[in-house]
């Protein structure tokens, strides 16, 4: 016979505080009727600022995963509600924050010139509709991890963290012309790596990358 005191309806009846207390105490019953407390709200929120159904979804499920990891810290310093409000929404920048940086690069970066990209548009999806796949984000780190190490620094400083060259140069005590070397011969390689993918032909070195 189910004990009362944890039955589902019951709960759904607690207030956050005695849910995280529960699960804090390796109740996974009690996170679940958090989730079923907050999913709903948490995906509208997330919804908002990814325009997408189904990377809300992943994007709700990430946030909740986080939630969960993290709830053994969680002192209660804040109201839940806030807390986990504030891991929803850095999620959804993390996952901007990724998509524009890739594609900036893929917009900017890959064709060499203008008759290449008009070239490769007739015969490929757009950037955008290669990054909803959300495949060109691996294939474009596997590549990324391939470069020389000053060369891959320089690449994520620029296109992950959106730093300007004067910055970079600032951070790595090079000079700008050192960091404008290594992030043109970073271009220069990726796109060589990356023109097989983009004419929908197979990667030989993919399969031979292992990311760290």
């Amino acid at each position: 016979m189910k004990n009362p005191l944890t039955s589902r309806p019951t709960l759904d009846l607690l207030d956050d505080q005695e849910l995280v207390a529960r699960t804090q105490n390796g109740d996974t019953a009690a996170f679940d009727a958090i989730m079923r407390k907050y999913q709903q709200k948490i995906y509208h929120l997330i919804y908002q600022r990814v325009r997408d159904r189904e990377t809300a979804k992943d994007l709700c499920q990430e946030a909740f995963l986080k939630a969960w990891q993290a709830l053994p810290k969680f002192e209660g310093r804040a109201a839940f509600y806030n807390w986990l409000y504030r891991i929803a929404v850095n999620c959804s920048i993390d996952f901007i924050r990724r998509q524009k940086g890739s594609i900036v690069f893929a917009r900017e970066v890959l064709p060499e010139d203008a008759d290449e990209s008009l070239r490769m548009s007739k015969t490929l999806p757009s950037s955008c509709e290669i990054l909803e796949k959300q495949e060109f984000r691996c294939v474009l780190d596997k590549a990324v991890h391939q470069l020389s190490p000053c060369q891959r620094t320089v690449f994520r400083l620029r296109h992950h963290e959106e730093l300007s060259i004067k910055v970079i140069a600032a951070r790595l005590n090079r000079s700008e012309g050192t960091v404008k070397t290594h992030l043109h011969h970073a271009h220069r390689k990726l796109r060589v790596l990356l023109r097989p993918y983009l004419q929908n032909e197979p990667l030989d070195w993919y399969s031979t990358v292992k990311l760290d």
